[in-house]
């Protein structure tokens, strides 16, 4: 394949060694499509979700990745043995070597191993996706070392950025794109679902392409000091405005999706680039104030359309006053026991001939539990003041046991609310086994225990962060259990307590099923082990490093300085929202993709220093 020479005086690489390049940055996040599956997960006697689901978010971009993946390997391949480019290494690259490596050993010792080698359920993220990111840094460190490769790319990029920018804004205005009729025509396989369909978020929440509005948080947080970087070298008017249009609209999609880590990473990775590029941004006064009044009176305008909520949620991002819970914990085996301010309730019940269930209630001392019966369809009721619940037997299909409710009052927008919750067990489901059993949703059936390893300080804020206080106070735990080499990639679903109904219930995860665990290094340390958690970090901040030593007084009057800065940037502001987001093949391709371009700038320029 011939080179052209460009005016600058490098080849102008083809545009057929930028494809895979293009399809991560510009295509593949805007991929959705419908994909009906059976999550493999009945197995689990804990999991409550249906035989049969549909993802639109992940699947096909999976897909898609997978396919672009294969294609770089030939590609490479091709591009070496012909010596169309030569091979470029960097030491800096063996901590990202190393783990990859642990990702491909972890597998052997997964809690199954089939999810590891192919993806579980709301996440696809196989061991063959976590080595496909090792692999998209180091393309892009090999193709885009040099500013004609770069600079080719981009437009594409910018493409893929509007396109993205427009949906937001639909989004933001209640008049979602992916909502036509045209549209959901490609988008649904069985067109039967047409119309009939909702999203899972209000209106007005942005969430993009990207499966989930904390994911345009990191979207955004990686796009705009880019796009900053391009508009403050841009000498055309045009590209400016631009650049700017983009901006804006990223933003407003940004604050609609009310992403709070999302603003906090942005504010972070912008005052990053305002130090580095200091006198560039002096220089350029009016531009970096029109940058920052902008954000300013957009988080505004936003914080108003949505009723004071974004402002709300940035005020109780980090808010960890000490809960309490009356419900302590529920454990069921040889009996039933509500564990409730202190006290323990015991409860047994015995099937007569005619079906009729007899109760016995005792304490924690063994002392009977007084209990008024009652008549037909209304519930025996629990007159012992130290246990405020109802009782009856209930059948229904094929079911057969009782249900216990319980009920707790919040505070809720100023005023008390008080919600119940029934709670449903059985003896009889299980031919030769008498233990009791708690039933979910669906038809998992499962003994319950009252105590799950936690931490203290999280236990007693499970709403910390969102409700990331109980996730990550059971997740913590795990790491002693899978420590070296973790459960296996993409099996956090499966290591993570699901069982845990009470802890669920208090922290307000009733009813869901926890896939991730809301940190990108949780998740990492756990499914592939904290020696890989460590050799991701060195990775990363050795590239920080050097990067910052590279950037902090560097000559910012070419375009790649700028360009190199805002990619470090955004590979920050990614790696803040790692602290509480996961990794997710919606966005993650695009973060290596950033990083492996980040090297290779890096690489020319230093070659540049020592010439």
């Amino acid at each position: 394949m011939a080179q052209k020479k460009h005016s600058t005086g490098e080849p102008k690489y083809p545009i057929a060694y930028l494809i895979p390049l293009i399809m991560v940055l510009a295509l593949i996040p805007l991929i959705v499509y419908m994909y009906r599956y059976d999550p493999g997960l009945t197995d689990y006697d804990w999991y409550s979700g249906p035989v049969s689901t549909f993802d639109f978010f992940l699947h096909a971009k999976t897909t898609w990745l997978y396919i672009t993946l294969i294609g770089i390997i030939f590609l490479m391949l091709f591009m070496i043995f012909s010596d169309e480019i030569a091979p470029v290494w960097d030491k800096l690259l063996i901590p990202l070597l190393v783990y990859c490596g642990l990702c491909l050993i972890s597998v052997a010792a997964s809690v199954n191993k089939h999810f590891s080698l192919t993806g579980i359920y709301a996440q696809f993220e196989s061991v063959w996706i976590l080595l496909g990111y090792g692999l998209l840094v180091y393309f892009a460190f090999y193709v885009l070392n040099s500013e004609t490769a770069i600079r080719r790319l981009m437009p594409w990029f910018l493409a893929g950025i509007t396109i993205m920018a427009v949906i937001g804004i639909s989004q933001a205005l209640n008049h979602d794109i992916l909502k036509l009729p045209a549209l959901q025509n490609l988008i649904f396989t069985d067109k039967s679902y047409i119309g009939k369909t909702r999203s899972n978020f209000e209106d007005n929440r942005v969430y993009l392409t990207l499966y989930n509005p904390n994911y345009v948080g990191c979207y955004v947080a990686m796009i705009i000091p880019v796009l900053i970087a391009i508009l403050m070298h841009a000498k055309k008017l045009a590209l400016r405005i631009f650049c700017c249009i983009l901006c804006v609209a990223l933003l407003v999609a940004l604050f609609a999706s009310q992403s709070r880590a999302g603003i906090l990473a942005l504010a972070v990775t912008f005052f990053l680039m305002l130090l580095c590029m200091r006198k560039v941004f002096l220089k350029n006064w009016i531009v970096t104030a029109s940058i920052i009044a902008v954000a300013i009176v957009g988080f505004i305008g936003a914080n108003i359309l949505s009723h004071n909520v974004l402002l709300n949620r940035m005020a109780t991002m980090f808010h960890s006053e000490k809960e309490t819970y009356d419900l302590e914990g529920i454990s069921c085996d040889k009996d039933v026991t509500f564990y409730y301010q202190g006290n323990a309730l015991h409860i047994t019940a015995e099937a007569g001939e005619d079906g009729v269930l007899t109760f016995t209630l005792t304490d924690q001392e063994g002392s009977p539990v007084a209990f008024t019966a009652g008549e037909g369809e209304t519930p025996n009721r629990i007159t012992d003041p130290r246990f405020p619940f109802t009782f009856k037997q209930f059948t229904v299909d094929s079911f057969k046991g009782f249900q216990v409710t319980t009920s707790r009052t919040e505070v809720i927008d100023g005023a008390e609310q008080t919600t119940a919750k029934d709670w449903f067990f059985s003896n009889q489901m299980f031919e030769g086994d008498k233990s009791y059993y708690y039933k979910g949703s669906g038809n998992s059936f499962f003994h319950i225990k009252k105590d799950y390893d936690g931490v203290a300080f999280l236990d007693e804020r499970y709403h910390l962060a969102n409700g990331r206080g109980y996730i990550w106070s059971r997740t913590l735990p795990l790491l002693k259990k899978y420590f070296f080499l973790g459960s296996g990639p993409d099996t956090f679903i499966i290591a993570f307590p699901n069982d845990d109904v009470t802890g669920l219930y208090n922290s307000g995860h009733d009813g869901e099923l926890i896939t991730r665990p809301h940190c990108m290094y949780l998740q990492i340390a756990v499914q592939t082990g904290v020696p890989s958690l460590i050799a991701f970090l060195i990775f990363f901040g050795w590239y920080i490093l050097r990067s910052l030593k590279l950037y902090w007084n560097a000559d910012y009057s070419g375009y790649l300085p700028k360009l190199g800065l805002g990619v470090l940037a955004g590979v920050i502001g990614y790696l803040i929202l790692g602290i509480t987001n996961d990794s997710c093949v919606a966005v993650s391709p695009i973060f290596f993709v950033l990083t492996g371009m980040g090297l290779g700038i890096n690489y020319r320029l230093r070659k540049e220093q020592v010439k």
